[in-house]
């Protein structure tokens, strides 16, 4: 487990395209932190430093380490017949981590760059892993049964979303767990890409932390939840995390997500509140529409709330 003392260790895997995104999580990050000691990592493909001098002036206190990652660390991965969705490279940069991040990088806390933080992370940062190499929240929309049975697994596991990630490097560095992950990726080009990759190499060995840490669409009411087991669903406090995941985002006009407006209200903390505006066709009226949706429609909990 970490101390009090330690630095926040948190790493991105984007493109340019994603910079204003995650510049809107480093926001959310600090909003709720803002004593904390944050050490930010972004691997990245194609990323200007005048770009990045952007996203770091939204955390002027922490440190950053921008590592680029070449075609022969990721390749580029031709879409294939069975795909069932678009693999963009930059979601595989977060392989690269067991060998880029410097060698007192011995945690981490990996985040996609479409989620918002809304407590304060260093509550997943504290967590005990009990051994294991990754902590992460359950995928609510993944049957594990099937995935098990789809890659010849034993019984009994869970299936995790990779989108937040508390990584033990040093055990994943020993047993070179990310190159097996990419490995199977590229042989196997699975439904959900390295995901489902993750998911294979760490099978029955991963830590759960609680739903509130990534908060996925179908776990409330109102979105597709109904069906879902109570402990795939958002029972309360108030999320730790909101992930959006699918297509629904808060940045696509005319997507409908319970908390976009959370997206927006974070954006606005970035130098990219007007440009994303601008480029989504989304103004001030959208905006006010996502906040008195909110109101309207929820999200109500699947599950009881918590005592």
């Amino acid at each position: 487990m970490s101390t009090e003392a330690d630095p926040i260790n948190i790493a991105f895997g984007i493109d340019a395209a994603y910079a204003p995104h995650a510049a809107c999580v480093i926001a959310s990050i600090v909003r709720h932190a803002p004593d904390g000691r944050f050490r930010f990592i972004v691997l990245h493909g194609d990323i200007a430093r005048p770009l990045q001098l952007r996203v770091e002036s939204v955390a002027p206190q922490a440190s950053f380490t921008w590592l680029e990652i070449s075609d022969d660390e990721i390749p580029e991965l031709p879409a294939q017949p069975q795909d069932r969705t678009h693999l963009q490279r930059p979601t595989l940069f977060r392989l690269a981590l067991a060998r880029r991040a410097p060698a007192d990088w011995r945690r981490v806390i990996y985040l996609d760059a479409d989620l918002i933080v809304m407590r304060d992370i260093r509550e997943i940062w504290r967590a005990d892993l009990d051994g294991a190499p990754i902590g992460a929240a359950i995928d609510s929309f993944v049957d594990e049964a099937a995935f098990a049975k789809r890659w010849d697994l034993p019984a009994g596991g869970s299936y995790f979303n990779a989108g937040v990630l508390l990584l033990d490097l040093d055990q994943i560095r020993a047993q070179n767990a990310f190159s097996a992950t990419l490995d199977f990726q590229v042989a196997h080009r699975p439904a959900f890409n390295d995901q489902d990759a993750l998911n294979y190499v760490f099978w029955r060995r991963w830590k759960r932390l609680d739903n509130a840490w990534n908060i996925q669409r179908y776990m409330f009411v109102g979105q597709s939840s109904e069906g879902f087991s109570a402990d795939k669903s958002l029972k309360g406090p108030l999320p730790g995390i909101v992930h959006y995941t699918g297509p629904e985002k808060p940045w696509v006009r005319g997507a409908w997500h319970p908390w976009a407006w959370l997206y927006w209200e974070n954006l606005r903390r970035t130098p990219f509140f007007a440009e994303v505006a601008r480029a989504s066709h989304i103004d001030s009226y959208d905006r006010l529409r996502m906040r008195l949706r909110w109101f309207r429609r929820g999200p109500r909990y699947t599950g009881r709330a918590s005592a």
